[in-house]
């Protein structure tokens, strides 16, 4: 059975005040081989939106003091996660539970520590979130409930600020472009009792242990400049994008057998922690470098990321199957012109895939 493939997108408006939270907006793609379409939701953006669509909100209401936005942020969904019958993804400032039945919305979840969602992990629970411009973990139940969080600091020292709490995140657009934080965490991930971050700014992972409150780094060791933004596990490798349209796969040094220069005399005798190995998209296949990469899942040998769709550019983006040889398995376009009107568009571009395997 053919797998089938979610990949969420955003889209931003060259008017940033166009209010349109009381609309259905265009958000996830299935694609299952030549069947595929897009999935529209509602995104309550400011207060009252939020008081509006109390029935389909779990978590917590907008506090007290809590302001509109001036400026309305993206719309759209961003890191994705399959767990049980359910497709979970960020957005702004909730994570959505989606049933894989029949693509339809069931909750909104959210609370005050949930802004500019990158990737997002489910299991045992738990809601893994990061608050990307203060560099903190957040932990929430599926109820919505704030179960912890902590911070990592320039330092790697974990620390919990409980004034975190006091600032209605959902609300705090960000307006300049580029990484927040110090270290931008992009994806979150747990791994038996730790939880590997991938940070932006440092070109690594930065691994948490929550119970023995620690925190240290993986490196890799690049041979290219990268700017790397998501990295997931399967089968025992790390895959990982690089927006300017690379992935990159790693290994431990113990383990990297892909990578022919590991087998020299006397490897063992150098201090070495993940071997990378980067694939070009411009070098297989495909043929070009797109001008934003993002967003991967992998199915068997057959790795799966967006392409395009950077601001300002063609108002399309593709979802990109190929293998670490070049050659390309899959490659769809979805153009806002099938989706909707693009005089008010400014970008669309995909966020995230993620790879069901079961084909449920």
């Amino acid at each position: 059975m053919t797998a089938t493939t979610y990949v969420t997108f955003v889209h931003g408006y060259e008017d940033l005040e166009l209010d349109i939270a009381k609309r259905d907006l265009p958000a996830l793609w299935r694609v299952n081989g030549a069947d595929s379409g897009f999935h529209c939701y509602p995104f309550p953006r400011n207060v009252s939106d939020f008081h509006d669509y109390r029935d389909r909100i779990a978590g917590i209401m907008p506090l007290a003091d809590a302001e509109d936005f001036r400026r309305l942020p993206r719309f759209g969904l961003t890191g994705c996660a399959l767990h049980g019958a359910y497709i979970y993804a960020g957005s702004w400032n909730a994570v959505y539970e989606i049933r894989k039945s029949d693509l339809g919305l069931n909750r909104i979840i959210s609370n005050q520590l949930m802004n500019d969602l990158h990737g997002i992990w489910v299991g045992d629970g738990l809601i893994l979130t990061m608050l990307t411009g203060k560099d903190a973990l957040v932990m929430t139940d599926m109820a919505g409930a704030i179960v912890d969080h902590f911070c990592v600091g320039r330092d790697l020292t974990l620390f919990r600020d409980d004034r975190l709490e006091d600032v209605d995140w959902r609300f705090v657009s960000k307006q300049f472009r580029g990484a927040t934080g110090y270290w931008h965490f992009n994806y979150v991930q747990r791994i038996d009792d730790e939880i590997w971050l991938t940070s932006r700014n440092a070109g690594a992972f930065v691994v948490v242990n929550p119970k023995r409150r620690t925190a240290t780094m993986r490196m890799m060791n690049h041979k290219t400049p990268v700017l790397l933004h998501d990295g997931r596990l399967v089968d025992g490798k790390f895959y990982f994008t690089s927006i300017d349209g690379k992935v990159i796969i790693c290994e431990p040094a113990e383990r990297a057998s892909h990578n022919p220069r590991e087998a020299v005399e006397q490897i063992h005798l150098y201090n070495r922690d993940l071997v990378s190995r980067e694939i070009r998209l411009s070098d297989t296949e495909f043929g070009r470098e797109p001008n934003w990469c993002r967003g991967i899942d992998c199915d068997g040998e057959v790795i799966y990321v967006t392409v395009d769709g950077r601001y300002d550019s063609d108002l399309s983006f593709g979802l990109l199957g190929f293998e670490a040889d070049g050659r390309v398995h899959v490659e769809h376009r979805l153009r806002w012109s099938e989706i909707g009107d693009e005089r008010q568009i400014r970008y669309v571009t995909g966020f995230d895939v993620a790879v069901d395997r079961q084909g449920s």
